[in-house]
Formats: C-alpha cells, sequence, structure tokens
C-alpha cells in the first residue's frame, strides 16, 4: 500500500515506520523508498502531523512512537484519522483488540463479506459506513509463482509464547521443547513418508515459524528436504506466491494463498485448540480445504495432493470464489480512493 501511494505523491505525502536495524528497514532504504525509523524525533514529529495512520495492528500510539505514558501530553495535539488496512482477515471473535474503542477506526478495510458480517456486531460498535469492502492492500502482490513448494506455516498460542516487549522479538522460550506443539509439529517434520513422496515428486518442504515463534527455530530438528525458516528473515509475499500447498491449522495466512485459488490443507489436532474464539468463519463449512486431525491423516492426504501436483479441486475453488470480494489486484485504489474521500468530506 506504501508503493501504491508513493505513485500518489501529488496527492497526498506517504510515510512508512519501521525499525532501522531490521532486515525490511534496511531493504526499504537501499530501494530508495526512504522510511521513517522507528522513535526518531522526526518519526515522532511527522505522526502528531499525520492527518490519516493506516494501522494493522491496534495500539496506534505505540507503533508510532507513544508509549502509553507518554502519549497523554500529546493527545490533544493529534489529529489523524485512525484506519485499520489489517494483517489477517478478521473472521475470529476480536473483541478485545478490534472493538471500536480501542483505536476509533473511521475506515475497517476489509477483504470478504464474511468480514463485514462479524465486524457488524454490536459488541464492535462499528457504523456500517466504517467497514468497506475493498480487498486488502497486500493481495495485490499475490501472484502465483509455484516452485514445487510446501508450505507448513502454523498459528502461534499464547501460552507458549514468551512475553511482548514493543519494538523487538519475542525472545526464546526454553521450555517450548516440552510442548505438544513442538511434539505434534516435530512429529510431522520426521516423517519419511511424506518426504520421500515429496523428493520423488520433486517438491520441497518448508516449515515457516511464526514470527512470535522465530526464536525457536534451533529447537527444530529436520533433514532431507525440509527446512525450516522463522518469518522473521523471509518475504512474506515471495514464499506464499512460490508455495504450491499450503499446511495451517488456523493461520490468517491461509486467506492469502486462497486467494491466489491453491490448496490448504488444515491440521487441527484436538490437542492444540486455538487461542481464540470462533466468529464468522466455519472451517468445516467454508474452509478451503481438508481438515485432518492426526499426523497420519495429514500425510496421507499431503501425498495424495503431491502425486496430482498439488491441483486444486473444484469444490475448494467454489468456495473461494464465495469467499473473496475482489479478485483484481486493485484493492490499494480502491482503499486510497476511499481514504482520500474520507478526507474530502470529513475535515
Amino acid at each position: 500500500f506504501y508503493r501504491y501511494m508513493r505513485t500518489r505523491r501529488g496527492e497526498v505525502d506517504p510515510y512508512y515506520i519501521i525499525r532501522s536495524d531490521v532486515p525490511d528497514g534496511k531493504r526499504l532504504a537501499q530501494e530508495g523508498l526512504h522510511p521513517l525509523y522507528y522513535l526518531t524525533w522526526r518519526q515522532r514529529l511527522i505522526y502528531l502531523h499525520a492527518s490519516m495512520i493506516f494501522a494493522t495492528h491496534s495500539s496506534v500510539h505505540g507503533f508510532c512512537g507513544f508509549s502509553k505514558w507518554e502519549v497523554r501530553f500529546v493527545q490533544d495535539l493529534l489529529k489523524a484519522s485512525n484506519t485499520c488496512i489489517q494483517h489477517g482477515l478478521s473472521v475470529q471473535d476480536l473483541t478485545l483488540d478490534s472493538n471500536r474503542i480501542i483505536n476509533n477506526n473511521k475506515r475497517y478495510y476489509c477483504a470478504s463479506p464474511c468480514e463485514i458480517e462479524n465486524l457488524s456486531g454490536p459488541e464492535y460498535d462499528y457504523d456500517r459506513e466504517v467497514l468497506r469492502l475493498t480487498g486488502l492492500a497486500r493481495y495485490d502482490g499475490l501472484v502465483n509463482r509455484e516452485q514445487k513448494q510446501i508450505l507448513i506455516t502454523p498459528t502461534w498460542r499464547a501460552y507458549i509464547a514468551m512475553p511482548a516487549v514493543m519494538g523487538s522479538s519475542r525472545p526464546y522460550n526454553p521450555e517450548f521443547k516440552h510442548t505438544e506443539y513442538y511434539r505434534v509439529f516435530q512429529q510431522l517434520l520426521e516423517n519419511e513418508k511424506l518426504k520421500e513422496t515429496a523428493k520423488r515428486t520433486g517438491y520441497r518442504i518448508i516449515y515457516l515459524l511464526h514470527p512470535i515463534l522465530s526464536a525457536q527455530k534451533e529447537d527444530f530438528k529436520v533433514s532431507g528436504n525440509v527446512k525450516i525458516l522463522p518469518a522473521t528473515e523471509i518475504n512474506y509475499e515471495e514464499i506464499l506466491t512460490q508455495s504450491s500447498l499450503m499446511v495451517t491449522d488456523y493461520s490468517g495466512v491461509q486467506f492469502d494463498f486462497a486467494y491466489m485459488r491453491k490448496p490448504v490443507v488444515y491440521f487441527q489436532p484436538p490437542t492444540l485448540p486455538p487461542h481464540f474464539s470462533d466468529g464468522g468463519f466455519s472451517y468445516e463449512e467454508q474452509g478451503f480445504g481438508e481438515i485432518c486431525q492426526s499426523v497420519d491423516e495429514l500425510v496421507e492426504e499431503l501425498c495424495s495432493y503431491l502425486e496430482s501436483g498439488c491441483a486444486l479441486k473444484e469444490a475448494y475453488r467454489v468456495r473461494e470464489d464465495a469467499f473473496f470480494a475482489f479478485g483484481d489486484h486493485e484493492n490499494c485504489r480502491r482503499i486510497f480512493e476511499d481514504a482520500l474521500e474520507y478526507q474530502r468530506t470529513h475535515r
């Protein structure tokens, strides 16, 4: 979305906040995109002068360089309208951090009517005009470039992650190796039938650690055509577009993958329940692939897909077509023009 806004700099002055010591910060600078570095005086001052903030998470003040203690001293100077462009689709129960009172979003951009229905509940307190069906900006870059790659990417669990520290990655958890989460996924990565079938059919297997669990990379033991990648070291768009099939439990990147009309297989062992409540999305009725509950069941399903060249089944294509409102890669333009119109009419 930032790249798109830079093509329309005659209408707006866009800025992108990022830490200077992370790989993406250096990459943006090398590409001449001039990011604003987090916690610099310039970054904090520009936040105070901003007219609109496009955020992917709650706690906008913190991501814009002001702690909860500091923000009270500048609260009366803030004039920006907050909007949500999301880091994952809003189909679960997200009332704790996505209701209106958290960021007072003036626009909440969505990719599916399913999200609109979920966020329209009274517990979120949004007027219907705030919820905009435009597609997600990051989906504009999702063009299939598959390279015979199986991507295993489960989400995290709150009870196995170390406490969060604003501006830093989560630290290593020495107890992680003793969790059921580790045991189940390590068992999957060691499965000889899966590795042999992937090798014979020309596929490699990548296990992508969630950003919150990236510090646990050294705990996993893999061999052969299996590779472990921490999310903090990869380009999400690149790895999603290059993969042929995704295995996940509940991760939001399933929607990015389904947007490209590529197969998804769910691995939801009963011993690993999610740490969120269901919202407006049913995996049984709306999910984009088979639901497996054991490693053996999952391996059988994956081997079947590998033998068929990871072809998407028509029943799931129908579900994906019904779920997404747009597939034209014009989401950035729709969000930009809607936001610009909001600015013009609410000054």
